[in-house]
């Protein structure tokens, strides 16, 4: 083992990509700007249909540590990051969605930081199309430490851009189910070990109607959506979290129906574990009381 791979671990970023020919050239520039000396970059195209991985080819003949692939079939982007991660060589694994800028020292300062903790996320800035500034993702969602699975019961502050894990819990989170990998990811970390915060931005969020993930759906839907996802993590309980598990299978039994009894277990849920189920919140404690009480009226959707 080299004196730099001692100090510095090998830590792969794992982009997906899909038709993102308008913004991949300054996303890529951003992640070859990294300034942690021991990278490597993996695209995973999910056959555009536009010059996206003609783009990507060109970067992959320029620099040696980016590697580009194109799927034989649309995998859609869950699957496509999982398959990066297979593709990957690194001992700590990041994600990067295909127009977000990420800053220089983003790679060095989460390493020089994640310690022991198996996952470290950090905050963004949430930009429009032409970058200009909207807010912080943590002016609109509770970002801190995460030590318990049913903080992601049905909610997700843990960005995938903004996180590097260690390869050892991505690889044993997969195949990864049909929710968005981050919040898989997140929820699959707590039952590991800590998710380790950093208060500092690291990427540039952009936000607009073309994302990849950022499609929305009917209420049914996402209630349906809702209810997968609860039930896997109740799923995915080791006996060591049978506290959890319980927790998991009452709220999913809340989810049936609007009924009296299973409204009112909902919300007696929301006070009982409030600490967990409204970790994300960034409301005072008056206002997420008020929360638990909408929750004998409303079924929360995962956003």
């Amino acid at each position: 083992m080299s004196s730099q791979t001692a100090a510095y671990p090998l830590v792969s970023i794992v982009v997906a990509t899909y038709n993102g020919a308008k913004y991949i050239e300054a996303q890529m520039d951003s992640l070859i700007a990294q300034t942690y000396p021991n990278t490597e970059i993996i695209v995973v195209d999910d056959r555009s249909t536009d010059n996206t991985f003609e783009i990507l080819e060109r970067y992959a003949q320029k620099y040696p540590h980016v590697h580009a692939y194109e799927n034989e079939v649309n995998l859609g982007y869950i699957k496509n990051f999982e398959k990066g991660i297979t593709l990957s060589k690194g001992s700590y694994i990041s994600f990067s969605d295909q127009d977000d800028i990420w800053v220089p020292e983003k790679t060095t300062e989460l390493m020089a930081a994640i310690g022991d903790y198996p996952m470290i996320t950090s905050d963004s800035e949430i930009v429009t199309q032409d970058l200009q500034k909207r807010w912080n993702h943590s002016d609109l969602k509770a970002i801190q430490d995460f030590d318990n699975p049913l903080c992601f019961a049905t909610d997700n502050c843990v960005a995938g851009h903004a996180l590097i894990m260690k390869r050892a819990i991505a690889e044993a989170a997969m195949p990864f189910p049909n929710m968005p990998h981050d919040l898989w990811l997140g929820f699959f970390t707590t039952l590991h070990g800590t998710i380790k915060y950093l208060d500092k931005p690291f990427v540039k969020w952009r936000q607009h109607g073309n994302n990849v993930t950022s499609k929305h759906t009917g209420t049914k839907l996402r209630i349906d959506a809702t209810k997968f996802r609860i039930r896997t993590f109740r799923d995915a309980c080791p006996p060591a979290f049978a506290k959890e598990k319980k927790v998991f299978a009452a709220l999913l039994e809340t989810y049936e129906s609007y009924s009296l009894v299973h409204n009112f277990n909902r919300m007696r849920l929301y006070f009982v574990y409030k600490r967990y189920l409204l970790a994300m919140k960034k409301r005072n404690p008056f206002r997420k009381f008020l929360y638990c009480i909408k929750m004998f009226f409303q079924m929360r959707e995962h956003p």
